[in-house]
């Protein structure tokens, strides 16, 4: 491979297409009041007349609390139809589906036809996290409720199954290459005009980031002799991403799409001569012989037997910061932020110090919870003073005492406390693992290992509570998935296979009291309150604030919602929580990823009223099912509820067949593709009522 070529940023043709220098966030925004985002789910609202009229504004904390509006939506059935399906007085309407042009020209999609050039430039495969920032327009018109008609829509598309994309799929190199290309991120120009979406393949913002987009590292790790390759002997030039899964958005107007289950793309880690690089690679599960893709055969970065390809997993499970508002500029991975299976990226900010925190998990069963907090801070009239601020700042993985407290535990060489443990960690060969800082960052899973964090059950979206300029109340909650491999609170296992295989690292297995059952295969969500309310905080306290299962199931059930006798929920079962999102009127609503594995129906989304009394049940409403076989993903609600968005991922995934004989056809009828979907109620009122 030759070493990477970089594009140069054609700044006069991009004034040309109206989006130059004087296009400043302020700009884009200056009609909404504060600056706030189209799209900032919180959990609360001053008064429910007040989201209805005033688009955007939103409260958290007690006094909101006080005025949740309730559900009173007619609860859906379990179902297994192939199709989304909503409550009555409810419409599903498909924005985008995998294969649809986002440039003017471009013929329709025909998957007999598949090329990488011409997947490049088409919405990507199984999207996912789904996020919105409002376009600049001449005056602040309103369309609807929604304080502008046209916004810019970021959607990231996790992976690729080629056996769902292509007839009579074999694994050739131009499947594989299409593959890559139907990966990353789209950006697209979505349009609201009397109550209905659509987009605009016209626009100039449209934009695709795929597997082989130049990205940039910056922060601790760049140029670390880690991630240089043949190809970038700089060690600070990757290209693309890959796996992306729930992230987040910021302030300043950027997208966060977070590198999860990279390690699936990477073959042959049995080969590596390097015995450290080698467990490393271990410890992210990178396959150790040929992967089901086959990429190897084609593209030798993809292979860690090749001098192309050792080092190549070490630039993947980063968080990736991509500018919607600027589509020649670079993404960036920062490495500031650390490098594990990635899984949200919600950012809060504290008044008075207007720190940025980014809380994360990686999710993977026995994995940890973790939360960024910058070194600079939020300048809220500089867009520009903005742009690096998670360049640099403090990763933390959290400890969950058994007594309701919890601590943030730094993942820092200069820390005090942290510093020594860290330093004390070796290889097998007795040489220190952690060199440097960067050495910390670039394996995170063994530094949250080092100071004693605490393993979790798959911690997947971490969501907190914020208002509409982003500052939190100092509530956040964790939705961990399920995990089958946590052994009852008598068990004295431990758990060296499976997460981490033949890694050499052992956790215990039982059951402890931030994941109360063992096994764990429905999920529960925890509830943590920041010291002081304040995000940068170095200690916390928890709460089990629901376990996700059967509120019927007996008590000695498996799937039994009980926590001390008392149930958490009452209403309409599910299983494995994935992401969640808040609506203006004290709700939160779950999607779920992986209920079909233990109940026989599809996957959804879950609404239930975030305030309550602890210790008592909170009412559970099933408000959408998908498709046979398909993941519900990016849920996101619009500020004044009257639109809602979710992803379709895989459909017709999880049952018989593929793309020659699937058993979804879903949304066309034709084949089953992925797609976003938004949600109306067809009276244009309030979702949830």
């Amino acid at each position: 491979m030759s070493q990477i070529d970089v594009p140069e940023i054609d700044r006069d043709n991009l004034e040309e297409r109206g989006i130059g220098a004087d296009k400043t966030f302020d700009k884009v925004l200056e009609a909404s009041v504060g600056r706030r985002h189209f799209l900032r789910g919180t959990a609360t609202t001053a008064a429910a007349t007040a989201a209805l009229s005033a688009p955007g504004i939103f409260l958290t904390g007690n006094e909101a609390q006080a005025a949740t509006l309730p559900l009173t939506f007619a609860s859906v059935a379990e179902t297994k139809a192939d199709k989304v399906t909503v409550p009555t007085g409810y419409e599903a309407n498909t924005l985008i589906r995998w294969g649809d042009p986002l440039f003017p020209g471009m013929a329709p999609f025909d998957p007999t036809k598949q090329t990488p050039a011409d997947q490049a430039k088409r919405f990507g495969f199984n999207c996912d996290m789904v996020a919105v920032f409002p376009e600049r327009f001449g005056a602040p018109a309103k369309i609807g409720r929604l304080p502008y008609p046209s916004y810019l829509m970021c959607v990231n598309h996790e992976y690729t199954t080629g056996t769902n994309m292509f007839p009579g799929y074999t694994g050739s190199e131009n499947e594989s290459l299409v593959e890559i290309e139907a990966h990353g991120i789209s950006v697209l120009n979505a349009r609201i005009l009397n109550g209905r979406w659509s987009y605009d393949v016209t626009s100039p913002y449209n934009r695709r980031i795929t597997g082989t987009t130049p990205i940039r590292v910056t922060g601790p790790a760049a140029g670390h002799a880690k991630l240089k390759t043949p190809a970038d002997p700089t060690g600070t030039l990757v290209l693309g991403t890959f796996n992306n899964c729930a992230g987040g958005f910021t302030p300043w107007g950027t997208y966060l799409a977070a590198e999860e289950n990279f390690d699936q793309y990477f073959a042959n880690r049995s080969k590596v001569a390097d015995a450290k690089i080698a467990l490393d690679h271990t410890d992210y599960t990178v396959t150790a012989g040929a992967t089901g893709r086959k990429w190897e055969n084609y593209v030798p970065r993809f292979d860690c037997g090749k001098p192309e390809g050792v080092n190549e997993p070490y630039r993947f499970g980063w968080m990736v910061e991509v500018d919607p508002y600027d589509p020649t500029s670079m993404p960036k991975k920062r490495t500031a932020m650390g490098r594990f299976k990635h899984e949200g990226a919600t950012i809060a900010l504290t008044r008075g110090t207007n720190k940025v925190t980014a809380y994360s998990g990686c999710d993977t069963v026995f994995e940890y919870v973790y939360k960024f907090v910058s070194s600079g801070t939020y300048n809220t009239s500089n867009r520009a003073a903005n742009m690096d601020l998670l360049e640099n700042g403090t990763l933390y993985a959290a400890r969950f005492n058994a007594d309701g407290t919890g601590v943030w535990l730094p993942l820092d060489l200069n820390d005090p406390v942290s510093g020594p443990l860290l330093a004390a960690a070796t290889y097998p060969d007795g040489t220190r693992r952690f060199q440097t800082q960067a050495d910390v960052l670039i394996n995170s899973r063994r530094a949250g290992d080092a100071v004693g964090a605490t393993p979790m059950d798959r911690p997947e979206d971490l969501e907190a509570t914020v208002d509409a300029d982003f500052y939190g109340n100092g509530k956040m909650y964790i939705i961990l998935t399920n995990n089958s491999s946590r052994q009852a609170a008598s068990s004295t296992a431990t758990v060296t296979s499976g997460s981490r295989a033949g890694a050499g690292r052992a956790v215990p297995a039982k059951a402890d009291a931030a994941n109360p059952r063992g096994p764990n295969r429905t999920g529960h969500i925890v509830e943590v309150t920041e010291a002081g309310n304040d995000h940068t905080a170095k200690t916390f306290t928890w709460r089990i604030f629901l376990l996700a299962g059967d509120p019927a199931a007996a008590a000695t059930a498996v799937d039994n919602v009980a926590l001390n006798g008392v149930s958490t929920f009452t209403g309409d079962r599910f299983g494995s929580p994935d992401n969640v999102t808040f609506d203006a009127s004290g709700n939160m609503w779950i999607a779920t990823d992986g209920t079909p594995s233990s109940y026989p129906f599809n996957d959804g989304i879950y609404a239930m009223p975030l305030s309550g009394t602890p210790g008592q049940p909170v009412a559970v409403k099933r408000f959408l099912s998908v498709p046979a076989g398909a993941e519900c993903c990016g849920p996101l609600m619009s500020p004044d509820n009257t639109s809602f968005f979710i992803a379709v991922q895989h459909p017709g995934e999880d049952v018989a067949g593929v793309f020659d004989n699937a058993q979804s056809k879903w949304p066309d009828g034709e084949y089953p593709r992925p797609s976003v979907v938004w949600i109306r109620r067809t009276d244009g009122g309030r979702i949830g009522s």
